[in-house]
């Protein structure tokens, strides 16, 4: 007896039978049930996904000895007949090999006038339908739009863009959907063991994601592992022989990714290596992975990830954990290794650099990472994470530059010290405490761990969580800048921006700045305002600082002003260089 493939032993020939289209199934059987079958249908959808059985399940219905019927008994001579392909009045055309005008002259319009000749309806079936010439099509147009009574065309395609608009126009379509993976499983569950096939249910899973939702893929597969096995499945011959991938495989590498753990990536590449799996195939698998975190982090539902109820959850874990931000930037060096695999002379050194890539922000100078270690800092993660620390040499060999806010306590002409810790000194200029339980917090472990180069990086983060807290209260910090004084944390508000520093005191603005520099920084050192310069314009402060220079000589006070403000000008002008500088070699 010749060999009966399984996905045509197993065709569903039921509505019940039909997997993963129940607005299709649901349609068909109340417009049976209530008698208002229409004369023509399009079915368009992916290959494998019943398209042409829905068509054949329909005309059961149909001609059933005990229908019209939506549930066809499926034991009847009219629906045996149907089933094996012999029915008179069930003709099954493929277009894809009639193309001609002829060909629907001769097996279409010539007939049409005839009346059923065993059943109750007639029923034309045209398969790959879009094949059909523009001629064709043109003669298909008057029998379709007013065929004769108790005829039906059901025309069936996988690319419904190729089917002109004045065949839509006549027909009633039904898009076939994509089978999800839980479907295909199920599926292929029940025919493994009708078959007596042992498999486990990860390879079940691997061939579903292989067929990309098409059912008759996925059975031709599962026969073709059964012989392959001899009646049992492993999960490693459906790698080895499809090159797919285990989803452990691909959760384990993202929670490398994750993880930041450079060695165990490499060492996790090795084991690939040794295992022989494909790097190309491991990267779409990896790919597609990434794919449905990027949907979970960035939509936070299930709708458009295929995937099983028990990878689902773990999926939405690590897309909580990453974010849709850093997923983003993985799918872009994911996109990138793709490309270079198919030129790359080692795939797998391609693959360990793009996994490093991914893992370690601070290896990679493009804008993506550079955008991702801002957002670690906004989140308040540790800076030592991101930054690598400074060589021993370097650290030796530059020299020290003065602190400035140290050039800010020089005396001034009054005699009054400039000093942070001090009240307003008669100048425009003034450094204030913030609050006095501040001062008490100067002495505290986590306050003295600061320094200037950390603070100055951090503080557009800070700025930023002061906008996420309190918008509205964002402004008032426009414009300024922070240093550390002995453990003090040092707003500097520009020249003429005295009155933002006198909102900047009140205890509520004050309480989200405490906030925004404990979420960034990881401590609440304390805080004190003082007013600076604002552009090219002297500030008090550089004034007061020319002071005691006057005092020095009788005669100095003599001179014209002019000359007071050449060597103010000169000396901001010192100060300008050393701060851009300084902001170089932090960068």
């Amino acid at each position: 007896m010749t060999h009966l493939s399984w996905y045509r032993k197993y065709r569903p020939q039921t509505f019940d039978d039909v997997v993963g289209q129940p607005h299709i199934q649901q349609t068909l059987r109340n417009a049976v049930a209530d008698g208002a079958v229409a004369h023509a249908y399009l079915f368009t959808g992916p290959r494998g996904t019943g398209k042409t059985t829905t068509a054949r399940i329909l005309a059961k219905a149909l001609n059933c000895e005990q229908g019209p019927t939506a549930d066809p008994d499926d034991t009847c001579d009219q629906c045996r007949a149907i089933a094996d392909g012999t029915h008179p009045d069930v003709q099954e055309l493929d277009a894809a090999s009639r193309t001609g005008v002829e060909d629907v002259r001769e097996q279409i319009i010539g007939r049409l006038n005839y009346a059923p000749a065993r059943g109750r309806w007639k029923v034309y079936i045209i398969d790959e339908v879009h094949m059909l010439s523009t001629s064709a099509f043109n003669a298909l147009l008057k029998s379709l739009e007013e065929p004769p009574e108790r005829t039906v065309f059901i025309l069936c395609t996988t690319h419904p863009h190729k089917v002109p608009e004045t065949i839509h126009s006549r027909c009633q379509r039904f898009d076939f959907r994509r089978l999800s993976v839980e479907d295909i499983v199920g599926r292929l569950r029940t025919i493994s063991e009708a078959e007596g096939v042992d498999v486990p249910d990860g390879a079940l899973t691997l061939i579903a994601k292989h067929a990309l939702g098409g059912m008759r893929d996925a059975i031709t597969t599962l026969e073709q592992l059964a012989s392959f096995g001899g009646g049992t499945i492993r999960l490693e011959d459906v790698e080895g022989l499809l090159g797919e991938v285990d989803a452990d495989v691909l959760f384990e590498a993202a929670s490398l990714v994750l993880e930041r753990d450079v060695a165990g990536a490499f060492r996790f590449v090795a084991r690939m290596a040794e295992a022989g799996i494909d790097m190309a195939e491991f990267v779409k698998g990896l790919v597609r992975h990434f794919r449905d975190l990027f949907v979970l982090a960035a939509v936070g539902g299930d709708v458009a990830v295929d995937t099983t109820s028990e990878d689902l959850g773990r999926l939405q874990s690590q897309a909580t954990r990453f974010g849709a931000d850093r997923i983003g930037r993985v799918l872009e060096i994911l996109e990138r290794l793709t490309t270079e695999l198919r030129y790359a002379a080692d795939q797998r050194l391609a693959v360990e650099v793009a996994m490093t890539r991914m893992a370690r922000p601070q290896g990679d100078l493009t804008l993506a990472s550079l955008a991702e270690r801002v957002d670690a800092l906004e989140a308040g993660a540790p800076l030592t994470d991101f930054s690598a620390a400074p060589s021993p040499v370097a650290s030796e060999s530059r020299p020290a530059k003065a602190d400035p806010v140290a050039r800010s306590q020089r005396p001034r002409a009054d005699g009054a010290a400039a000093s942070p810790a001090s009240g307003r000194s008669g100048t425009d200029s003034a450094a204030e405490p913030s609050s006095a339980p501040a001062k008490a917090d100067a002495a505290s472990p986590g306050a003295q761990s600061l320094d200037v180069a950390t603070v100055k990086r951090a503080w557009p983060a800070v700025l930023a969580e002061i906008k996420k807290i309190r918008a509205p209260r964002a402004h008032i910090f426009n414009g300024t800048e922070a240093e550390v004084v002995s453990g003090t944390l040092v707003v500097e508000f520009p020249a003429d921006q005295r009155f933002a520093m006198d909102l900047a005191r009140e205890t509520e603005t004050l309480g989200v700045l405490r906030r925004a520099v404990r979420s960034v920084l990881g401590q609440e050192p304390p805080v004190e305002y003082r007013l600076g310069r604002s552009g090219a314009s002297s500030s008090a402060e550089a004034v007061a600082a020319q002071a005691p220079r006057r005092d020095e000589a009788a005669d100095t006070a003599t001179e014209p002003a002019v000359d007071l403000e050449a060597s103010v000008l000169a000396e901001l002008g010192g100060e300008i260089i050393e701060d851009v500088t300084d902001g170089q070699e932090d960068g």
